[in-house]
C-alpha cells in the first residue's frame, strides 16, 4: 500500500506541463535543476499534507496536500506590466492543464489551483515577476 501520491503527482503535473504547447521554451521542473534557471521557469516547491482515516482499521484513508509551484519570468528592460501578463499567461497554463485533467493522470482524486499571488521585483535594468501558486489536491491511498 502506498503512504503517500505526493511525487507520482508532482512527476504527472511536470509531464502535463511539458506536453503543453502554451509553455514551450518554458523551463519546468519536478524541485529546483542544477545550474541557472531560464527567464521563465515553473518548478514544483513546497508540498504540506495531511491524511485521514476513513474506514474501520486502516484500510483506506484520504489524503490532502498543498503543492506550491513557482513561476517565475524575468525580462530586460522596465515593462512590469508585460512581464507581470506574461507570468499570469504561465499560470493560466498551469490552470488549463488541471481543468483538463483534473486527477492528474489519476495519480489524485482532484487537482486545482487555489490561492496564488503575483510579486513583481525589478533591478536598473531586468523586470521579474514572481507567481506562487498553491495546488490543492484530494487522493485516496
Amino acid at each position: 500500500m502506498a503512504t503517500t501520491t505526493i511525487t507520482a503527482m508532482r512527476a504527472a503535473l511536470v509531464t502535463l506541463l511539458q506536453a503543453r504547447g502554451g509553455l514551450s521554451g518554458v523551463q519546468i521542473g519536478y524541485g529546483m535543476p542544477p545550474g541557472a534557471l531560464q527567464r521563465e521557469h515553473i518548478l514544483m516547491g513546497l508540498v504540506e499534507a495531511t491524511q485521514e482515516y476513513r474506514a474501520l482499521g486502516t484500510a483506506r484513508k484520504f489524503e490532502d496536500y498543498t503543492v506550491t509551484v513557482h513561476i517565475s519570468v524575468m525580462r530586460e528592460g522596465t515593462d512590469q506590466q508585460a512581464t507581470d501578463e506574461r507570468a499570469l499567461v504561465l499560470l493560466a497554463e498551469v490552470e488549463a492543464a488541471l481543468r483538463a485533467d483534473p486527477t492528474v493522470s489519476g495519480t489524485v482524486l482532484t487537482a486545482e489551483v487555489g490561492r496564488y499571488r503575483l510579486e513583481p521585483l525589478a533591478s536598473e535594468s531586468t523586470r521579474e515577476a514572481r507567481v506562487t501558486l498553491e495546488i490543492t489536491t484530494r487522493a485516496r491511498i
